[in-house]
């Protein structure tokens, strides 16, 4: 059992890490604006938009719960018990990640959005 901080910043550097792409996928939001714009009829634009806009959120989400998790470490001296973890995870609007908790870490596939690449 891990009973220093380094629970808590591990989780806090991820945090800010995972914080910081996500403001960089919020700054492409003006290319996705133009990208409709020049073809404001096309589904493959509106498709990698929301694409985009998907990422973004995941990324977001996974910033605060990372948060959450050395917040959660903070408290409770550096360790991280399960009940914390829970009580993290079941706060978080990641994609089912409550229920893939509850499932007992059973993997799930996600939902597809379609085809994504990331460079």
């Amino acid at each position: 059992m891990i009973t220093d901080r380094t629970l808590e910043n591990l989780f806090l550097g991820l945090s800010d890490e995972l914080a910081c792409w996500a403001l960089a996928g919020e700054g492409l939001q003006h290319l996705a604006g133009q990208l409709l714009s020049s073809h404001p009829n096309s589904l493959d634009a509106l498709v990698e938009v929301q694409q985009l806009d998907a990422l973004v959120q995941h990324i977001e989400q996974m910033a605060v719960l990372c948060g959450r998790l050395s917040e959660a470490a903070a408290a409770n001296g550096g360790v991280l018990d399960i009940g914390r973890v829970r009580m993290a995870a079941e706060a978080s609007t990641l994609s089912g990640l409550s229920q893939r908790f509850h499932a007992g870490g059973r993997p799930m596939a996600p939902a597809s959005t379609g085809e994504c690449e990331l460079w």
